[in-house]
């Protein structure tokens, strides 16, 4: 058979934005885990996303990709059959790494990227409240033509197996080189390593001497659709070649490094499709969700290979490249950022990975900022003070900043805040609004009033309001289910101004 695509074109990730749009799925879905499946309560629930808080996709005839891709490709979610129904299961690595306060998507794309084959579970349709499932013919045709040929091929284990192999090839760093995309193909339709879920690096090598000397060649088509590669901040693809993303300094090159030859050893391959010769013979790992729990990163790798392969030592940690600071000088943190307006979810800030290094915090707020909650929150907090007569403003590090046409300017710092992390975000907001009131203050006065923003009264810790209000003089606002801001009784004076009419 001739392998003329390795990645999914109904997950149109070619924007840098479709990180955030990941995020949100992920939230929404997190809404249906363990709950029955039933496909039109999701579709409604993901068409009353704000498309001010959300780039998901507004058009109700999308959200099949959504529904279907994302687990296909990406193992976001998976069903199972629970008490003799079909139910949403949100997978463990979403878990830990997309539906938390700071959403970590490299981590995420890594762990499941590393473990998508062929063959696999993809064209399944499960029917709403019920136990039916069915195969579509024509994935199911290609599906049993990867088995029949002995297919085994993880597309990105396949590419880091290039670059490496390609470094050997070239005598040189695993940094200084790149695989075209022609090469890719002739290695994904080469016998002698695609039916190799991990292929021994000389017998890559051994192709790839072949391909130079034009001995194999490419299909004459085949789709170019790579884009999905550069949300693992690791692989860095353009329009003709991927290589290895280019290491910030020492430390991360050496955390680069590892991963790659971590993820060349890694031999983990699921054999539930093997020998399958029709519809039913597939079904039976998707029926017993053997599959489903294969193609979960957290479940199936040991928690050393996911530390090393989340890590992100060296590119959150500020270290500068020795030899650079010679050649530039030590570059500070900025105290400061400028204010502009809010920059809605399918838009980005100008930023550079020079300025995240420089001040890795901004890449945590970044993260914070791509949580839906934190988004829809903002967005809430957003449209009350414009209709208020405000013109709120963010930057980097603060998350709005308004002052009211009558009486009162606030600094506003959201929380997506749960039971389990309630203190701990609430300590981090403190903590954040007196720093950003000291950094700020000739932007915007030390007189300004200091906000929490949070989903809900925070109820669970019977004495944090007081601790708030009167030890720490921060107010402390939520919004109710109809979209009305509310207080405590005993905080009203501190954020009074923000009530139209304002609170006695």
């Amino acid at each position: 058979m001739i392998i003329k695509d390795l990645f999914s074109h109904k997950i149109h990730s070619s924007k840098d934005s479709w990180s955030n749009k990941l995020i949100d799925l992920a939230f929404v879905f997190a809404e249906f885990d363990r709950m029955p499946y039933d496909r039109q309560l999701l579709e409604e629930r993901l068409s009353k996303i704000s498309p001010r808080a959300s780039s998901v996709a507004r058009d109700p005839s999308k959200f099949r990709d959504e529904i279907s891709a994302y687990p296909a490709y990406l193992g976001l979610y998976r069903v199972e059959l629970i008490d003799g129904e079909w139910h949403f299961v949100l997978s463990d690595t979403a878990k830990k790494f997309l539906v938390v306060e700071e959403p970590n998507v490299p981590a995420f794309m890594i762990l499941q990227l590393l473990l998508f084959q062929y063959p696999n579970g993809m064209g399944v349709a499960y029917y709403s409240n019920s136990d039916s499932v069915r195969i579509q013919a024509n994935t199911r045709d290609r599906t049993l033509e990867f088995i029949g040929s002995g297919i085994r091929l993880s597309p990105f284990r396949l590419i880091c197996k290039a670059i490496e192999a390609k470094s050997i090839l070239k005598s040189t760093s695993v940094f200084d080189v790149d695989v075209n995309i022609d090469e890719v193909f002739a290695l994904a339709n080469d016998g002698r390593v695609n039916k190799k879920i991990s292929p021994d690096v000389e017998q890559v090598v051994e192709v790839l001497e072949d391909f130079e000397k034009g001995n194999i060649k490419p299909p004459d088509d085949y789709e170019n659709r790579f884009h999905i590669l550069k949300h693992t901040n690791f692989l860095e693809p353009s329009r003709k070649s991927i290589c290895l993303r280019t290491p910030l300094n020492k430390e991360d090159r050496s955390a680069l490094t590892e991963k790659l030859y971590l993820i060349n050893s890694i031999d983990e391959y699921f054999d539930g499709f093997d020998g399958s010769e029709n519809s039913d013979d597939l079904l039976k790992p998707i029926i017993d969700a053997s599959w489903g729990r294969y193609f979960d990163g957290v479940k199936t790798l040991n928690s050393s290979r996911v530390e090393i392969l989340t890590s992100e030592k060296g590119y959150l940690d500020g270290v500068e490249d020795v030899e650079q600071e010679k050649e530039e000088g030590k570059q500070k943190v900025a105290k400061v950022y400028p204010f502009r307006k809010r920059i809605s979810d399918t838009k980005e800030a100008k930023s550079t990975r020079k300025t995240d290094r420089v001040d890795p915090e901004i890449t945590r707020i970044k993260r914070q900022r791509s949580n839906l909650i934190h988004k829809v929150l903002l967005q809430q907090l957003e449209e009350y003070l414009e209709s208020l007569g405000c013109d709120p403003v963010e930057n980097d590090h603060i998350d709005m900043f308004a002052k009211l046409p009558y009486n009162g300017k606030y600094i506003f710092e959201v929380k997506s805040t749960t039971n389990e992390n309630l203190l701990s975000q609430t300590r981090k907001g403190i903590s954040q609004l007196y720093e950003y009131r000291f950094r700020y203050q000739d932007e915007v006065g030390y007189d300004v009033n200091l906000c929490l923003v949070m989903p809900g009264q925070p109820k669970e810790l019977d004495w944090l309001e007081e601790y708030l209000f009167n030890d720490r003089n921060i107010g402390l606002i939520w919004f109710d289910d109809d979209g009305q801001i509310q207080t405590s009784s005993n905080g009203k004076s501190l954020v009074q101004t923000l009530f139209n009419p304002p609170l006695n």
